[in-house]
């Protein structure tokens, strides 16, 4: 048996076909030049001249590199969770949403690479922390958590492109049967001879729900190893048992954040096609409560950080520091205070508090990262090692580049894939009408 490919054009190339408005090309090609000067320039600086030139110190040996590490890799990792997850769980707004998520999972993961890459010093010395001791002459230390890195964010990655992958397989067979010319040669090679017959949809089911099983754990495993670079060591701040559920726990926070922005963003800038249509208001209010959910839990952590004396750090506390004060407080705002405003069903469908919303968590997310990583090592229990950090502009200057590659890299995406999976809006419309709806 042969299950019919061709829906109507209008639904399956639509979007694939619509010509880029001005608005779409402007801020690509920003993004493009923000990542091209920001990573291009930052890297190339840093490998002629040292890490020198970071704003790093003999007290502060992690600066702004390893935060943005942390901060991309949890946008990174949340992004397939929530995909795999309302997969298991049957959830019907899965459709709209998941891909958008996949992709961001995709995009942040190749954010993250550049930090551990670049900050290093020596970029084409990277190659060595892979096991090839004929070659090298070494063995990585496996015992290193930065290792574990290695192979845990490498593992997950190639899982993710793996599983985004298999989901577009039909996707691709239908753009195949719509398209002609070099669309139809291009989509036919991507849709790997996929037919739709009965053994094919049964094979797919299978490969998607194994892969959603394998990477559910996978995530919460690859985010508790990051935070295993900071918990098994003797820093105070940092050797907490805390640290793994925390480090996953706000993960999934800010990348469901990042999600509602993403639905915002391409639902604005693809105005008119079938992603403005897919993202309902049902939707964003069912996002909402996700992240609201979310923050209750991240207060939970924050409040059991506080009873724990944060581990013995020496300045659990802001104190007298207005700089810690303004932190602390933006971190916990964003996290848990804002997102309250979800209670209210009214607001979890307005697109303008969505937006503040989801920018309030990110920041939240960020501070709380800084604060791990930079306040932890300016304190100390001698007071002469007591020492301050201040980002170079070659950190801004990466920073400001990373944010540029995600954008980028995630509107080509957008162009070259599907938003929504096709075959799934298409069987929710056809159970849609069988039931009335």
């Amino acid at each position: 048996m042969q299950i019919m490919n061709r829906p109507a054009p209008s639904v399956a190339t639509a979007d694939m076909r619509k010509p880029l408005g001005p608005v779409w090309w402007s801020v690509f090609l920003a993004s493009a030049l923000l990542a091209a000067w920001g990573i291009g320039w930052s890297s190339w600086r840093i490998a002629a001249e040292g890490v020198g030139v970071l704003g790093v110190n003999n007290n502060v040996v992690w600066g702004l590199d390893i935060v943005h590490f942390v901060f991309w890799i949890g946008l990174g990792h949340a992004g397939t969770l929530i995909s795999a997850v309302l997969l298991l769980t049957r959830q019907s707004w899965r459709s709209p949403i998941a891909r958008g998520a996949e992709q961001m999972t995709l995009c942040a993961v190749i954010c993250a690479a550049v930090f551990p890459v670049v900050h290093v010093g020596r970029v084409w010395m990277a190659w060595m922390a892979s096991p090839l001791p004929e070659v090298s002459g070494i063995w990585p230390d496996m015992a290193s958590p930065l290792m574990w890195d290695v192979m845990a964010v490498s593992t997950y990655f190639l899982l993710s492109l793996l599983y985004w992958y298999i989901g577009l397989v039909p996707d691709f067979a239908l753009l195949r049967d719509c398209c002609k010319g070099r669309l139809r040669r291009r989509y036919g090679w991507l849709a790997l001879g996929w037919q739709g017959t009965g053994r094919q949809w049964r094979a797919y089911e299978k490969a998607s729900l194994l892969f959603a099983v394998i990477l559910t754990p996978l995530v919460v495993s690859v985010h508790s190893v990051v935070s295993f670079d900071f918990s098994v060591t003797q820093v105070p701040g940092w050797h907490q048992s805390i640290f793994p559920p925390y480090f996953v726990g706000g993960a999934i926070l800010s990348g469901m954040a990042m999600v509602q922005l993403i639905l915002l963003g391409v639902r604005r800038l693809m105005a008119g096609s079938g992603v403005r249509r897919a993202v309902t208001p049902a939707i964003l209010d069912l996002s909402s409560r996700f992240v609201l959910a979310l923050s209750l839990v991240m207060g939970a952590m924050y409040l059991w950080e506080h009873l724990a004396a944060n581990g013995g750090s020496p300045e659990p506390f802001p104190g007298r520091n207005p700089v810690n004060a303004v932190f602390l407080i933006v971190m916990v705002a964003g996290n848990v205070a804002l997102p309250q405003l979800f209670w209210f069903r009214s607001l979890r469908t307005n697109r303008w508090v969505i937006a503040a919303v989801a920018l309030g968590v990110l920041a939240g997310m960020w501070m709380e990262r800084f604060w791990i990583v930079v306040n932890s090592l300016k304190a100390s229990l001698l007071a002469a090692n007591i020492g301050e950090y201040f980002p170079s502009v070659t950190d801004l200057a990466m920073m400001a580049g990373s944010v540029g590659l995600f954008m980028a890299l995630y509107m080509a995406l957008v162009r070259v894939a599907p938003f929504f999976s096709l075959c799934d809006v298409r069987e929710q419309q056809s159970l849609n009408k069988e039931g009335g709806a």
